[in-house]
């Protein structure tokens, strides 16, 4: 089956929409539910965010598996399935009365974020619109970064009309007759790719046959490079996403200024997914993501390293933004390039599974490091460490590459 342009238009728009749904009330609402929902049951800080640590890793463990489902039987109802289990986590957490209860409905979100956002979607993107898969990915992706431009103030709202039990059962409702429905409908079934596959001569099979297991080995040390790599960049991502105020602050910025600043990256992500859309036909994604990494370095550095000057603050939200923006879109195309279009959910669900980790334990470790006397600068410069880390493994990924080209 191959999709009319009409049709693969209506597609992104709709699971776009939809990944404005699932991001915003799984990943975004708690920030704005949080302090609510303390207050009626009486939960500490860190029992309420500790459950969704807990989802998130939940999710990264269960990426792998995902990603293979989706290999075998296409994202119709895995997609559809992740909308009904956040669904039945909203419903969960609306009715809860005890902890047991509430960490139960977070598990369950866990599950239902390993199916219905970034990974299992582009995987179907790249099933059902392979030629348009590095665009249409990066086209979900600004989709995705409105989810908390628009859940947070809809949250607040929700609250303000009927209390926070009710603006969950919205989002289940959401869920449930927006999520499944778009799901089962608008997502095709899996496309047997085998036809936009060059045939082989026999020759040229014997010969890649006879290479196979050096080939596979080669693939296992760059993946597992290229796991290195991102998972050591979302551990800055991971780590400024509850400190970046702080860590601007610290610099001598007024705390007014350093809202400001941290306020100015979010439009720079949506840049960095412009320039990646402008490039897709003219760049490799592996390029991109040297150029991401290498933003990404250049930013802590600064952040750690620059006075309180306006222009300097700007220019740190440039480069990271437009670092974040762009590794959002090249966690998925780089590695389609590199590995080519074989078991793709199986690819980046091991890439994602020490992503998510990584993503669920940073914010804690990073407090947990200010916690035992280390001070806030100290803490910062390892930010630096972790960036060198991700653009050496990244830089040695490239290596590999260009030789195994030079060498067919």
């Amino acid at each position: 089956m191959s999709l009319t342009a009409i049709r693969a238009n209506y597609l992104l728009v709709a699971l776009g929409l939809v990944l404005i749904l699932s991001w915003g009330s799984l990943y975004y609402s708690l920030a704005v539910l949080a302090k609510p929902l303390q207050a009626a049951l009486g939960f500490s800080e860190f029992v309420v965010f500790g459950a969704f640590t807990l989802s998130v890793l939940v999710s990264g463990l269960m990426a792998p598996m995902v990603g293979r489902w989706i290999d075998r039987v296409g994202g119709r109802l895995p997609l559809a399935l992740g909308s009904a289990l956040a669904a039945l986590a909203f419903v969960i957490l609306a009715s809860t009365d005890r902890l047991a209860l509430y960490v139960l409905g977070w598990l369950v979100a866990g599950v239902a974020m390993s199916l219905c956002l970034y990974d299992p979607v582009f995987v179907v993107i790249h099933q059902v619109l392979p030629t348009r898969f590095r665009r249409s990915v990066t086209v979900l992706t600004l989709f995705g970064g409105f989810a908390s431009t628009v859940f947070w103030p809809f949250s607040h709202w929700l609250i303000e009309l009927g209390g926070w039990r009710e603006a969950l059962l919205v989002f289940a409702a959401l869920h449930l007759f927006i999520g499944v429905p778009v799901h089962l409908l608008m997502v095709p079934k899996k496309l047997d790719s085998s036809a936009e596959r060059p045939a082989s001569s026999g020759s040229t099979a014997a010969s890649a046959e006879a290479h196979l297991p050096r080939q596979i080995q080669a693939a296992e040390r760059q993946l597992a490079w290229l796991a290195v790599s991102f998972a050591s960049a979302m551990a800055v991502f991971g780590a400024l996403s509850l400190f970046l105020i702080e860590a601007l602050a610290s610099r001598g910025f007024a705390r007014a200024d350093a809202v400001w600043l941290a306020a100015a990256i979010g439009p720079m992500q949506v840049l960095g997914r412009l320039v990646e859309w402008r490039l897709a036909n003219t760049s490799r994604a592996v390029t991109v993501g040297a150029v991401s990494l290498s933003l990404l370095l250049v930013s802590v550095l600064l952040l750690n390293l620059m006075p309180p000057i306006w222009t300097l603050g700007l220019l740190f939200a440039a480069f990271y933004g437009v670092a974040n923006g762009l590794l959002t879109v090249v966690r998925s195309t780089v590695p389609v390039e590199l590995f080519g279009a074989s078991n793709v959910g199986a690819t980046l669900g091991r890439l994602a599974r020490p992503t998510f980790i990584v993503k669920a334990l940073m914010p804690a470790v990073f407090a947990g490091l200010l916690a035992l006397g280390i001070s806030l600068s100290t803490a910062l410069w390892s930010l630096v460490g972790f960036a060198v880390i991700a653009a050496i493994a990244y830089g040695w990924l490239l290596s590999q590459d260009r030789r195994r080209s030079v060498h067919g």
